[in-house]
């Protein structure tokens, strides 16, 4: 098996621009329980209510907020993310995910809708590998959208 992308470039380039597309593009908002309870927790809810509120459901496993729904519910044209300290792993670990990093091909697609990739400091390989462990002990699914 080929080595990751992201290695064989001794990490990669990036800066969050908060232009908000990765927030308003399609697709689920992935909530593994410990995300769930933070946020939860952050707007004052419990959990059930949380659910109801947002309308959770299973999505490959994981809990999640329905890509039918919109955009993410916690994004705010004004303000940007309005849970950001709260915020996902899916939304921590961005644009470190498994399935953007592991191929060339992926990383520059997704930098084809992510002003940020490319630019800015390079995040070193070590930082990149615990983004990507982290969204798989996360159960955070992946498949590649880019």
């Amino acid at each position: 098996m080929p080595e990751a992308f992201y290695k064989t470039r001794r990490g990669l380039r990036f800066e969050c621009t908060q232009c908000g597309d990765c927030c308003t593009r399609p697709g689920p908002v992935y909530l593994p329980a410990p995300d769930l309870r933070r946020l939860a927790d952050f707007l004052d809810l419990a959990s059930g209510a949380f659910r109801r509120r947002f309308r959770v459901k299973q999505l490959d496993g994981t809990d999640a907020i329905d890509p039918d729904d919109g955009p993410c519910p916690f994004h705010d044209v004004e303000k940007g993310c309005t849970v950001y300290d709260a915020r996902p792993t899916q939304c921590r670990t961005f644009p470190f995910w498994p399935e953007i990093v592991s191929r060339r091909r992926s990383w520059e697609r997704a930098g084809r809708t992510c002003e940020g990739i490319g630019r800015g400091r390079r995040h070193p390989v070590t930082e990149i590998e615990r983004a990507v462990i982290l969204c798989r002990e996360m159960n955070v699914p992946g498949d590649d959208p880019w």
